[in-house]
């Protein structure tokens, strides 16, 4: 799904460590993904079957019944009814309703849906621990296998729109598409070692069909200004996992990580500077409605607020 909002100038982001602020999420369970649909409504899920929603921007937080105990990995909605969650051992639920009715999708079963990403109330894509993309054109309610060729785990997607996306497997592989996933075309592999280890790939983002980034183990980010063509590593100024990041044009971005790792951008990347420390838990999953409004979540129920 896409932002919203219009942007900021430097100096209202110069003093971006003063502006995260703990918010009480009442849950203890680990929290690995969040999303916004405006400035006050929005989701988080995690695990133990852990969903929860606020409408006041996180000032409170509220659980809704997921009837699952599995572990939930993602969360993406595109307005504020429809949505979906995906989790352990094929965990696939749908809303229409904002959340008050959760309904599952598919039986349990061996496995895991990692990444979900969804560009209106019809189609999206999901990924996860097979050798295939999930694609649905009816909400969720059928869905189909996308071949993609020599991967196994595929860790992350991001579509633009219901013809271009891309996914990445955890070991680095990325693959485009312009045509929905019908075709997947392999393209540069995002491959970074540090002493000679290989680092897992662990997030990606685009904000056009041209400009992306990767995220990853050991302080790992990689840039691409041609739709993952080509990468270059960039300097995170940290050696610990980044986790996820999230962009709101090709010049303003924010990352999370192990560690409390909170980092921004202001110029795409070539300087990431860092915030914090506003808390030492791990951070899974950041999302960013605006410059001056996001949120970021984590271990043990950790949800921080940016805002002005």
């Amino acid at each position: 799904m896409g932002h919203g909002g219009s942007y900021a100038s430097d100096s209202m982001i110069s003093i971006s460590q003063e502006r995260w602020k703990i918010q009480h999420s009442g849950t203890t369970a680990n929290l690995a993904s969040v999303v916004f649909v405006d400035r006050e409504q929005g989701w988080a899920v995690g695990e133990g079957g852990t969903i929860i929603h606020t409408t006041d921007g996180g000032n409170h937080w509220v659980a809704q019944t997921s009837g699952m105990s599995t572990n939930l990995m993602s969360v993406d909605f595109v307005d504020e009814n429809h949505g979906w969650v995906v989790g352990d051992h094929m965990t696939l639920l749908a809303t229409i309703d904002g959340g008050h009715l959760w309904t599952s999708l598919f039986e349990p079963k061996t496995g895991a849906i990692l990444g979900v990403d969804f560009v209106n109330e019809r189609h999206g894509w999901a990924v996860g621990t097979f050798n295939h993309v999930l694609h649905t054109i009816d909400g969720g309610t059928t869905w189909t296998e996308q071949t993609v060729s020599d991967v196994h785990w595929i860790i992350a997607v991001k579509f633009l729109n219901p013809l271009q996306g891309w996914v990445a497997s955890v070991g680095g592989q990325v693959f485009r598409t312009i045509d929905g996933g019908t075709r997947w075309e392999p393209i540069e592999m995002v491959w970074y070692a540090l002493d000679g280890i290989p680092v897992r790939v662990n997030g990606l983002e685009f904000v056009d069909h041209a400009r992306g980034w990767a995220s990853g183990e050991r302080g790992m980010i990689a840039t691409t200004s041609d739709g993952g063509t080509s990468w270059t590593f960039q300097d995170s100024d940290t050696r610990v996992a980044i986790t996820s990041v999230d962009f709101l044009n090709r010049d303003l971005g924010w990352g999370v990580g192990m560690q409390g790792t909170l980092i921004h951008t202001r110029d795409g990347g070539n300087t990431w500077m860092y915030d914090g420390p506003v808390t030492d838990q791990d951070l899974w999953s950041l999302f960013f409605f605006t410059p001056l409004r996001g949120w970021a979540v984590g271990e043990k129920g950790t949800i921080l607020q940016f805002r002005d």
